[in-house]
């Protein structure tokens, strides 16, 4: 991965998310950092020596690997809030019933139990695809494929306790765990939430309590019960 310095990239963006939640926490501001530095990440994956993505299997409609936990920090939470408030409301409820429906199958799952129910992501559309995708969570841009069989074979062995490795672009995976380590360190700098949470709970949760998003990043105050039923 050349001489890119990870640790360097993840104190300058702490420091992104330090100065803008200075001023009694101002949320819009955050967001536009999470975009930008979204925006940075792949810019820095495309000029990378190694940034060569013409190999990757990833396309609409692939959805092998949407069947995993996915860990988001509230203020990924939030930028998910936001984007579906922009839906008309049919389109809205079907998500809200599909989050239900999910949350109730995978609350309390650990991964390997989450991996071997293979339920899909609430947010797939019925092509497969990722209704959230300009707002998709960090750790969900971290994940690539080179051969979408093996990808499925590899989710598929996984279940049955086998192993077989899915070969990946390891840059664009270790930027976007380093951004996600930098966005919650930062938060937490800045005295506000950055926790993670499971994705599906969380933004049903979101979806059910709108108005109180921004006071739970100030105040950290959201616990596992209040998302648990």
């Amino acid at each position: 991965m050349g001489n890119f310095d990870f640790a360097q990239f993840q104190l300058e963006t702490e420091k992104r998310f330090v100065l803008p939640a200075t001023a009694e926490a101002d949320v819009p501001q955050l967001l536009v950092e999470l975009d930008a530095l979204q925006s940075a990440a792949e810019t820095l994956i495309a000029k990378h020596p190694d940034g060569d993505r013409s190999l990757l299997a990833c396309a609409p409609g692939c959805q092998s690997c949407c069947v995993v936990n996915v860990s988001i920090t509230l203020l990924e939470g939030i930028s998910i809030l936001r984007f579906l408030q922009q839906l008309n409301s049919a389109d809205l409820e079907r998500i809200v019933s599909r989050l239900d429906n999910l949350w109730r199958a995978v609350r309390g799952l650990d991964d390997e139990e989450r991996l071997m129910l293979r339920r899909k992501c609430a947010f797939l559309d019925d092509q497969g695809c990722c209704i959230i995708y300009p707002v998709r969570p960090l750790f969900c841009r971290s994940i690539s494929s080179t051969d979408v069989e093996l990808c499925r074979a590899a989710v598929t062995e996984q279940v049955f306790g086998e192993t077989q490795p899915v070969m990946m672009h390891q840059f664009q995976l270790q930027l976007y765990k380093t951004l996600f380590l930098g966005v919650a360190e930062g938060l937490n700098r800045a005295g506000l939430d950055g926790r993670s949470f499971q994705l599906c709970g969380l933004v049903r949760y979101l979806l059910s309590h709108p108005d109180k998003s921004e006071e739970l990043l100030r105040t950290s105050s959201l616990s596992w019960s209040e998302i648990y039923p």
